[in-house]
């Protein structure tokens, strides 16, 4: 929303610079995402007169003009086919700076010099809307008013001598869509409030109910219709300080009519249409509901097919409007149109949001409605239209006012507590000061009991409906800078440490292994949705396609996450991910919703270096042990030792080489390569391996116990197998903690070998085993028969042969 200090200074002078008035406005709570003065953009253009015009001698196209700016008379090639002698012009000088360029694709600015075109010196640039970037006309010159001052600075012509605040406008604010919306919140600086234009009308004897009529079918989406008729009015162009105030606010000028509907609309944030009377049939308006499927072309030209119940105005026999959306073109103003009514209404929320939506529509007025219009306001902008209209375009106004207005909107009443104020704000405020503070922003006191003060809560504050939204008013007036913060702690050393939950000992154990956490989109396009192999959720209404299904695996999000790193160049990334994926399932899992399950899961990512660059060492890439290592390290935090991993066919197709994990018996989740398949998808060259696991599996019931320091030395023996080279080493490993005795330690495989001093389809495993006993000092006897333990239930169950032991 683009808001001009001059036109705020209409309903109440201020002089705070504009940077410090942003500042200062920024303390109540509006957004500003840039303030600029206009005039900057255009210096070194000049208003110009075109006195003469000759054909170019070598170039059919283009004219050698002379134009007039005050001070000299310059020779200027033009290539616009309307340039004529008599014309007041844009004339851009040596040395100014075009805005765009539109002979540019990218329409870059560009620095105007003194030029040769085709052997004829050219000493600046006759101007289109499209290269100062004030319209998409670029097919010819723009022809100034006739009474336009050669030598009159272009920002002087059109009002640029003003500063436009661009302003980032929250949901529940709609009130702030105006540049009367705003001009309240500076009241609170200046302590004066803000005066709206006086409105003095002067009606005919003629009622207007014997033109016209309005019946409101839609009464729920519809809550409030006004109308008013002016006759005889004549269609031109505004004036020129309406068309720069429309221009400064970022829309373009059509006609006297259109004009005045969208200053009073960015006035006070009322929407408002005006229709050609002749076009309405039968002189009626009719606010229905659509049928399914009916076409309807809007001002734009656009054809739309209106869903089934959109809220449309119409006229005795066809709609005519999309209510609080877009008007028809089959009822627009014209150059012929010389009786019109003026249409101001409050329109549904939701219903207008449905719309716009469905049609895919996003207007200046359907953001107001959807966002909330002052029901209050309508007759106001109304009346304020209808005196403009005659002020612009003359014209007769119809004695009185249709308003369908069955069931008024009132003013909210909010109880406040003083007490309640300044214990949650920290304050120390009394009851003169709130009011005061309140009725600067339109809050007024409507009643007093005790220590509760009971505020009238205006129309155009959609936001305010209980105590707490009051508070925070007060918060905002009085200024955050003006609480002063305080904070205190206590400790009890009698209490146990507060439980931390199991996501936080997930992130922080991955941090400590040296992961960076990622967040990512839990919408996804439908096909990547599709790749953890899983049915996914199609979302109904998404904004777009590449939100248009709920994911069903983490690993496609973390996947772009690292195509993006590895594109910016950082090629070694260790990345998780705690979130919730979503499918289609049909199986007796509980669910919140039938057939959509929800599950929490945690995704690692590994790609790139295993450690450091560093010149003593060649270094080497991750793989997928260094991935089987960091899965390991979390089982064991978790104290889950009933856990196996084991070749998995998980149906994902998203990995190659991939291993199933089992936590309790049950499978939790995988870890493997992605394929070169899916990796190509991504843009990524370099290995990555990832592994997906249901947050469910670890236990939220970690007790950890004091055990103290061994006192006893432990024995270590190493084993070598020989074995099926198809048996895997966790097999064997699984073996011998189950032959071994309660004397057994550890357990960890330090080497493989296949070669030739093994017989073909075998391969050689060899384990360190580490015995101790938590009551004495082993003899050799008690150790060989541990030992001996383990040789035979290895040879027995995978018919191995001890190749070596030491």
């Amino acid at each position: 929303m683009r808001i001009l200090e001059r036109w705020l200074k209409q309903y109440g002078d201020f002089s705070i610079d504009p940077h410090e008035l942003a500042e200062r406005l920024t303390m109540l709570g509006l957004e500003f995402e840039s303030v600029q003065r206009l005039d900057t953009r255009y210096n070194g253009f000049v208003v110009g007169e075109v006195l003469t015009k000759e054909k170019h001698p070598r170039a059919d196209r283009l004219s050698v003009c002379t134009v007039g700016t005050g001070r000299e008379t310059l020779q200027v090639v033009c290539g616009a086919p309307n340039v004529a002698p008599g014309q007041k012009v844009v004339v851009g000088l040596v040395g100014a700076t075009v805005p765009r360029n539109q002979h540019d694709p990218s329409g870059a600015p560009f620095v105007l010099s003194r030029v040769a075109i085709r052997g004829v010196e050219s000493s600046g640039m006759i101007c289109s809307e499209s290269e100062l970037d004030m319209g998409k006309d670029s097919a010819g010159i723009m022809v100034l008013d006739r009474d336009a001052k050669p030598g009159e600075t272009l920002a002087s012509y059109f009002g640029l001598d003003d500063v436009a605040f661009d302003l980032e406008i929250t949901p529940n604010r709609p009130d702030w869509l105006s540049h009367m919306g705003v001009a309240r919140e500076i009241a609170v600086l200046t302590g004066t409030l803000p005066r709206l234009p006086r409105v003095k009308l002067k009606e005919s004897a003629e009622p207007v109910g014997k033109h016209l009529s309005v019946t409101v079918e839609e009464g729920e989406n519809c809550p409030r219709f006004a109308a008013r008729m002016i006759r005889g009015v004549k269609i031109g162009p505004s004036p020129r300080w309406l068309q720069n105030a429309l221009r400064n606010a970022g829309l373009r000028p059509r006609n006297n009519i259109v004009d005045i509907t969208n200053y009073v609309m960015y006035e006070c944030g009322q929407p408002l249409h005006a229709f050609d009377h002749a076009l309405l049939r039968g002189g009626r308006i009719v606010v229905r509901g659509a049928k399914e499927g009916t076409p309807f072309t809007t001002l734009d030209g656009k054809e739309h097919t209106l869903p089934a119940g959109a809220v449309m105005v119409c006229d005795g026999e066809r709609e005519v409007s999309i209510a609080g959306i877009m008007g028809g073109a089959n009822s627009e103003i014209s150059d012929a149109t010389a009786d019109i009514v003026i249409e101001a209404a409050y329109w549904k929320p939701s219903s207008i949001r449905k719309t716009a939506k469905l049609l895919g529509i996003s207007t200046d007025a359907s953001q107001r409605f959807e966002r909330g219009a002052d029901p209050g306001g309508v007759r106001y902008a109304l009346d304020r239209t209808a005196g403009l209209v005659m002020e612009l375009a003359g014209g007769v106004l119809l004695k009185g006012v249709i308003d369908v207005y069955p069931r008024k909107i009132r003013e909210r009443t909010v109880p406040l507590r003083v007490a309640r104020v300044n214990h949650v704000l920290g304050t120390k405020l009394k009851k003169p000061e709130i009011v005061r503070s309140l009725g600067l922003i339109g809050i007024s006191e409507s009643g007093v009991k005790g220590d509760t003060v009971k505020f009238r809560v205006p129309t155009f504050r959609v936001d305010v409906e209980r105590e707490i939204d009051i508070i925070e008013e007060v918060a905002r007036v009085y200024g955050y800078d003006r609480i002063e913060s305080g904070s205190g702690a206590t400790f009890s050393f009698r209490q146990p440490f507060p439980a931390v939950s199991r996501e936080q000992t997930l992130q922080e154990a991955m941090a400590g292994r040296g992961y960076q956490e990622a967040i990512t989109n839990s919408m996804q396009q439908p096909k990547k949705a599709a790749m953890g192999g899983a049915t996914p959720v199609r979302i109904l209404n998404p904004q777009n396609q590449d939100m248009a299904a709920l994911r069903t695996s983490l690993v496609p999000g973390l996947l772009e996450t690292a195509a993006r790193n590895h594109n910016a160049g950082n090629l070694t990334l260790r990345l998780f991910e705690i979130g919730h994926v979503f499918r289609i399932d049909d199986g007796p899992a509980p669910k919140l919703v039938q057939n959509y399950l929800e599950e929490e899961r945690l995704c690692l990512l590994l790609t790139g270096s295993s450690a450091p660059v560093h010149w003593s060492s060649p270094g080497r890439d991750v793989d997928l042990f260094d991935m089987k290592g960091d899965i390991e390290f979390l089982l064991a935090k978790f104290a889950l030792d009933k856990s196996r991993f084991i070749s998995y066919s998980t149906s994902k197709g998203l990995t190659d080489n991939t291993l199933g994990i089992e936590i309790q018996g049950s499978y939790a989740g995988y870890l493997g390569g992605i394929s070169k398949e899916v990796r190509g998808l991504f843009g990524l060259e370099r290995p990555v391996f990832v592994a997906e696991i249901g947050v469910e599996g670890f236990r939220r019931d970690i007790r950890k116990a004091y055990v103290p320091l061994p006192r006893y030395p432990k024995v270590k023996r190493d084993v070598a197998f020989t074995v099926d080279a198809g048996i895997p080493a966790a097999s064997l490993e699984a073996t011998i903690r189950e032959s071994a005795t309660e004397l057994l330690q550890s357990v960890e495989v330090f080497d493989v070998y296949q070669g030739e001093q093994l017989p073909g389809g075998k391969k050689s495993v060899a384990f360190t085993l580490e015995f101790m006993s938590l009551e004495r000092t082993l003899t050799d006897a008690e150790t060989e028969a541990a030992v001996g333990r383990v040789v035979a239930g290895v040879e027995k169950a995978h018919g191995a042969a001890l190749r070596s032991m030491r």
